[in-house]
């Protein structure tokens, strides 16, 4: 599939602050899953420096820092990108990872340490989020991919996915005792769940394609997994789907506010701020539109 995106992110303060350096995380993987096409990024008021770099999980992103005072803040970027799993499960699973628990490597369960550790705050085998993703284990008879349909299905049957404009994470055992919450609240269940059960996962921010009548999109979040000879794959929970060429992945991390697209602070006396997203998503366009 080929897509075009626009995603604007506004800022307006209530008078004039001093932008302290931003992380912008809004530069898509290119892999085998997927290929830029074109990407474009205007940034006003323009930075008095700009940097690109990789992080920790092979994120890229940018630095801008900022001179003199400003009332306001626009980041708009514009890609064109081809998508190439329309498969999401071509691949071999090895002996001693087709059942659960899955077998990794020294090396491996070293590197994949922070993406094994609890996303909960409850943490332990008692708790609601162990307690269903047990149920979880016990329907699939241990597979290991049917164990992950069935986690994902489980999420997106008995979860209501809701906008949640307040930052952060929902803690999963709070997210199952109350039943609603945003696509990266449901993500981060949908890891929790699976680290309970020995299996890396980390959160996906990115764009979704969802319904292709609607132009204007939203930002998404979802979830990857690893899985040894078949690396991350991503399951998306707030529609029960395994990622496959109608997910765009921006940035990828076992800690969610490591994902997020654009973060920074600012400094002002008694300031006030209100934010912005627009997104707008189209499907194999005539040709790249460019920002607007």
């Amino acid at each position: 599939m080929i897509y075009s995106v626009n995603h604007t992110t506004r800022y307006e303060f209530s008078g004039p602050v001093f932008l302290e350096p931003h992380i912008l995380r809004l530069f898509p993987r290119c892999d085998g899953t997927q290929r830029i096409i074109e990407h474009q990024l205007e940034i006003v008021p323009a930075p008095a420096g700009f940097s690109r770099g990789l992080d920790l999980w092979g994120n890229s992103f940018a630095l801008a820092w900022f001179e003199g005072l400003h009332s306001s803040l626009l980041i708009e970027s514009y890609l064109g990108i081809k998508t190439l799993r329309d498969n999401p499960f071509d691949f071999y699973l090895p002996e001693g990872s087709t059942t659960l628990p899955i077998s990794l490597g020294p090396h491996e369960r070293e590197a994949l340490g922070s993406s094994l550790k609890r996303m909960s705050g409850a943490g332990n085998n008692a708790d609601l989020v162990s307690s269903t993703a047990d149920s979880c284990l016990k329907s699939s008879q241990g597979d290991t991919l049917a164990f992950l349909a069935s986690v994902n299905t489980w999420i997106a049957g008995n979860i209501q996915r809701v906008e949640r404009s307040e930052p952060g994470i929902i803690d999963p055992l709070d997210l199952l005792r109350h039943g609603k919450g945003s696509c990266r609240d449901l993500a981060a269940l949908f890891m929790d769940m699976c680290r309970v059960c020995g299996i890396p996962s980390r959160l996906v921010s990115g764009y979704q394609e969802g319904d292709p009548e609607v132009y204007e999109a939203e930002l998404h979040a979802w979830a990857e997994v690893y899985l040894p000879g078949a690396g991350w794959r991503g399951y998306d929970p707030t529609h029960g789907l395994a990622a496959s060429d109608r997910h765009i992945p921006l940035a990828a991390a076992p800690e969610p506010e490591n994902t997020m697209p654009v973060s920074g602070t600012y400094r002002g006396t008694d300031i006030t701020s209100q934010i912005r997203h627009r997104v707008t998503m189209a499907a194999d366009p005539a040709q790249p539109q460019g920002l607007t």
